[in-house]
């Protein structure tokens, strides 16, 4: 076994096993909300209980990150194919995003749909992440301003894109928007920083369906995202 393939190991079992652990500690933070004794602590904002579901929703979403690079790394993550409704996977996908744009202020989502798109083959989980990882982005680095999904359909693909009026990307910080651990970001202790997972495990989703990945970006004037599927 390679050192490489040793250490993606580690990671894929490491992961798993944090996951379980956050598992465990929201089943038992779940049972919290069934104590009678506790009524007057359960959706309140400021109360000990939902600081603790608000902590837990991000940590669980890194580990899923981490379990998602390791299959990408490792090329051992599948798709479940069907016909797939665009409609109805952005229909989901916008909704969310309503609600962290709602949750963040001063954001306003807005869509570019034709009518009359057909289905595509795909796995509707795994494109819903990946729009789902675009938006996120868009409205995390979105201070105010608009945040615009837009879909074209062109003969041989179906082009999906996410424009945002935010802080875009430099010339020189391009080439790292792609590269896992990397950020554009120069203050460490910026709430937004991450692990940079997100776009890398983006890409490889599309390049499993046979699509491809790009940006258009300028510091200071937002950037836009794109994805193809083929039809």
């Amino acid at each position: 076994m390679t050192e490489n393939n040793k250490t993606n190991g580690y990671l894929y079992r490491s992961a798993l096993f944090i996951r379980k652990g956050l598992a465990d500690v929201q089943a038992k933070v779940n049972a919290l909300y069934k104590i009678e004794e506790l009524e007057d602590y359960i959706d309140i904002k400021d109360s000990p209980i939902e600081h603790i579901q608000a902590a837990l929703a991000p940590l669980a979403g890194q580990v899923n990150d981490f379990l998602d690079y390791a299959h990408t790394v490792t090329d051992t993550m599948e798709l479940t194919l069907e016909d797939v409704d665009i409609y109805a996977m952005l229909d989901s996908v916008l909704t969310i995003a309503d609600q962290l744009a709602e949750s963040k202020g001063g954001i306003v989502v807005e869509e570019e749909i034709p009518e009359n798109l057909p289905t595509i083959e795909a796995d509707p989980m795994r494109l819903s992440q990946v729009l789902l990882n675009y938006l996120h982005n868009a409205i995390k680095f979105t201070d105010k301003g608009t945040i615009t999904v837009r879909v074209t359909r062109e003969p041989d693909k179906i082009v999906f894109e996410v424009e945002d009026t935010g802080i875009g990307i430099a010339e020189a910080d391009q080439e790292l928007v792609f590269e896992p651990f990397e950020t554009i970001l120069e203050d460490k202790e910026d709430p937004r920083l991450g692990f940079g997972l997100g776009l890398k495990i983006a890409e490889h989703i599309v390049d499993l369906h046979d699509g491809e990945t790009w940006f258009e970006s300028e510091a200071g004037r937002g950037s836009s995202f794109f994805f193809t599927v083929p039809l």
